[in-house]
């Protein structure tokens, strides 16, 4: 209670006892009343302060929301005039001509580069290219000397139509991960906002991103289909894929600590949504499927093979190999600035440079589909606005524009490496233990590590490190590979925790 109330309950007490009426009025009435009048506006003031939290998650969703409508747009056109809506990644450069009828590809996960051009299905092509004796990447001169070329048709077939679905249901994997982590931030930054509501929020969120997913799908189907029949070619009719997505384990309540009941009420509300409308059963299922061993796949049955009948167009490309000491150079330009933030965060520089190979092969435009920035691949909403919190006493997420400059990235990076290693799994007591449920968080949040090891899959840290310090640190690793609940993020473990060795 604060000065003014305590002013307030003084001033009622010495009234009601001055006055004539005093014996007539019991002065704790008064006080009984006011005390009511404070309940009630402290409730108000929750009741507000989870609406400005609901508003503040909201502005970055309908910002994600509109990011996405807009990459669907620019996918459509390019699978409209290439069969393929090839767009920049993470560790992806992919570059258009005005005319849009030349693409340039730069694969710095494979380390090779591809020149195409979009050409009629009579024409010859290779004047284009014949013409391009070398090209410049990140500095470096590429010659066309020993280049690899290759003609493909304009593709409009299912195997094709499957590939640009999986494009989606890849980003909404990671966008559902980033709510995994923005959950997890809340949870652990102490605002005082139940568990409860920030579980049930961020669960009806994904349920949400799920079933927005149909409508993408079912377009690039009907894209795909008119294409189909524009050329003539006969059309396939296939099932839509079914995300094989994480599930949400109902967690048990705990009568000191009843945040974990919100789970089961959030589970309920799943089965009742996925028998409301059979057509959401089957993305809605695989939400709150049994989680079992077997990697995440999209199963497509197709009905018809395609039989080319016309084909308009066709694309001939060049493929090149970059030089073998191309990651190396990029790589070297940052080791002064990673050995500067190891030292001042007290993270294994070995580790940053990994995971600066992993997300972004050391490139500091890099921009992924969650969207994630820069050369750590740090989303503003989660990271960023852990480490402006913490570090900068900022309570705000990072504009996007300062995580493309690299001393800000790497500086924000290690500083969330800092955090989790210090902060969040720091009840982990084995180093290499630890090491690994960092990397792992990194990619999908310190909650998921912790269902990862909870029996009853609670985003309980406390809880998981107890079963984590009584395992070995191969046992550690191998059960995260088996158990993390998104096969993004096994993957992501072993490739970083692999490229460690390289720069020791």
């Amino acid at each position: 209670m604060n000065q003014n109330h305590i002013k307030a309950l003084a001033l009622a007490v010495a009234v009601a006892l001055s006055s004539p009426l005093a014996l007539a009025n019991d002065p704790f009435d008064e006080l009984e009343r006011e005390s009511t009048r404070v309940s009630q506006s402290q409730q108000e003031k929750i009741e507000e302060f989870h609406a400005w939290l609901d508003n503040y998650l909201t502005e970055y969703e309908t910002w994600r929301d509109d990011y996405t409508r807009n990459l669907d747009k620019e996918r459509a056109q390019l699978i409209n005039q290439w069969g393929s809506g090839e767009v920049s990644g993470s560790t992806k450069a992919v570059e258009y001509d005005s005319a849009n009828t030349l693409k340039k590809v730069v694969d710095y996960e494979n380390n090779e580069a591809t020149i195409s051009v979009l050409v009629d299905a009579k024409a010859d092509g290779s004047a284009v290219i014949n013409d391009l004796e070398s090209f410049d990447i990140d500095g470096q001169t590429i010659s066309m000397t020993n280049a690899v070329k290759e003609v493909a048709l304009v593709d409009y077939s299912a195997s094709q139509e499957k590939k640009e679905k999986q494009f989606v249901l890849d980003q909404l994997k990671g966008q559902l991960q980033e709510l995994d982590v923005q959950a997890n931030r809340l949870v652990n930054s102490g605002t005082g906002i139940p568990d409860s509501f920030i579980y049930e929020r961020a669960y009806k969120k994904k349920l949400a991103l799920i079933e927005a997913t149909k409508p993408r799908l079912e377009a690039i189907a009907e894209l795909f289909s008119q294409k189909r029949r524009e050329l003539g070619l006969d059309d396939v009719q296939e099932s839509l894929p079914k995300p094989e997505l994480p599930k949400e384990e109902p967690q048990k309540e705990n009568k000191q600590h009843k945040v974990e009941a919100a789970p089961e009420l959030i589970e309920e509300k799943v089965q009742d949504a996925s028998t409301k409308n059979q057509d959401r059963v089957e993305l809605e299922k695989e939400a709150v499927k049994e989680e079992t061993q077997q990697k995440p796949e999209v199963n497509l049955d197709i009905d018809k093979t395609i039989v080319p009948v016309k084909v308009e167009k066709k694309v001939v490309s060049y493929k090149v190999k970059l030089p073998e000491n191309a990651l190396k150079q990029r790589a070297s330009q940052f080791t002064p600035l990673v050995e500067e933030e190891s030292e001042r965060w007290g993270i294994n520089a070995a580790l940053i440079m990994a995971i600066m190979h992993s997300e972004s092969s050391f490139r500091p435009t890099a921009k992924s589909h969650v969207p994630a920035y820069g050369l750590m691949q740090v989303v503003p909403t989660s990271a960023g606005h852990d480490v402006n919190k913490k570090f900068r006493q900022i309570d705000a997420p990072m504009k996007s524009d300062d995580l493309y400059v690299p001393t800000i990235n790497v500086e924000t990076g290690t500083a969330y490496l800092n955090i989790l290693d210090k902060s969040y799994l720091k009840s982990i007591t084995n180093d290499e233990s630890r090491m690994y449920c960092v990397i792992a968080a990194y990619n999908t949040g310190a909650g998921n590590v912790a269902r990862a090891f909870n029996k009853d899959r609670s985003t309980n840290i406390r809880k998981a490190a107890t079963v984590i310090n009584s395992m070995t640190p191969d046992q550690v690793y191998q059960h995260l590979l088996e158990n993390l609940p998104y096969d993004e993020t096994r993957n992501y473990l072993q490739k970083v925790n692999s490229r460690i060795a390289l720069y020791k």
